[in-house]
């Protein structure tokens, strides 16, 4: 006997009351009733709001992807500007015959070795100190940095900061979308458990297999236990994808 399957996701949730929305409907205009018009006035009052609130987590979800993605590309950007400014001066040295100090300004180890931040943050306070140590390098007696200057280097990091700080409030806001849907949740669910409810009683004296094509109509999913024989709706939807 095939087994009804509840809606678990929000997608999912939403989907299904779209559905009922529809199906009731037309039922109705044709003086058909499955659902009870309380719950279907109920449905008309939640669906909006819920619907609203996934659209609202789905905008602030890509919003907070697009601010991430930037964040990153900035960052690597950054990362870019200072293995070049890195390269450089590690051919001057040699080149030059300086002395190998010369790369404690931009923090370099002797052998040239390169620091590894781990964190964004990380990342940003190096390129502030080897921007400060160029200007001391100078200080010092040395040429300053080239290809990229420090200047060039100091516009990047600017422009990784802003990108970065731009996260923040995206994070929040999908955050506080996400907390609005999942304070609906349990009202979705009792608005689905009510509408599966006066389903299965409006439908009680039908055939199993005519309850669960009208339950179909109205959104209802159904699973199989291994080797059960699957009804002709669900193996024409698999089949054609409607």
């Amino acid at each position: 006997m095939p087994y009804l399957i509840k809606p678990e996701t929000d997608s999912e949730r939403l989907t299904f009351l779209r559905t009922v929305a529809q199906s009731a409907a037309l039922d109705y205009a044709n003086n058909i009733e499955y659902i009870s018009v309380d719950t279907f006035h109920a449905l008309q009052d939640f669906l909006p709001i819920f619907d609203e609130a996934f659209l609202d987590v789905a905008a602030t979800f890509g919003e907070l992807d697009h601010e991430e993605v930037e964040r990153n590309e900035a960052l690597e950007t950054l990362k870019l500007y200072l293995d070049d400014m890195w390269e450089v001066i590690r051919r001057r040295v040699y080149r030059n015959d300086e002395p190998v100090g010369v790369l404690r300004f931009y923090y370099l180890e002797p052998d040239g070795t390169e620091p590894e931040p781990e964190s964004i943050e990380e990342w940003f306070d190096l390129a502030e100190k080897v921007i400060a140590g160029d200007a001391e390098a100078v200080k010092a007696g040395y040429e300053a940095a080239v290809c990229p200057s420090a200047a060039e280097l100091q516009k990047v990091l600017a422009d990784a900061r802003r990108e970065a700080s731009e996260v923040a409030p995206a994070d929040e806001a999908h955050n506080r979308a996400q907390a609005a849907i999942e304070a609906m949740r349990a009202q979705a669910d009792k608005l689905i458990e009510d509408i599966l409810e006066e389903l299965s009683f409006h439908l009680r004296k039908e055939e199993p297999a005519s309850q669960r094509r009208i339950m179909r109509s109205y959104g209802v999913k159904f699973g199989y236990f291994p080797g059960e024989p699957r009804d002709m709706d669900d193996v024409f939807e698999e089949e054609t994808g409607k």
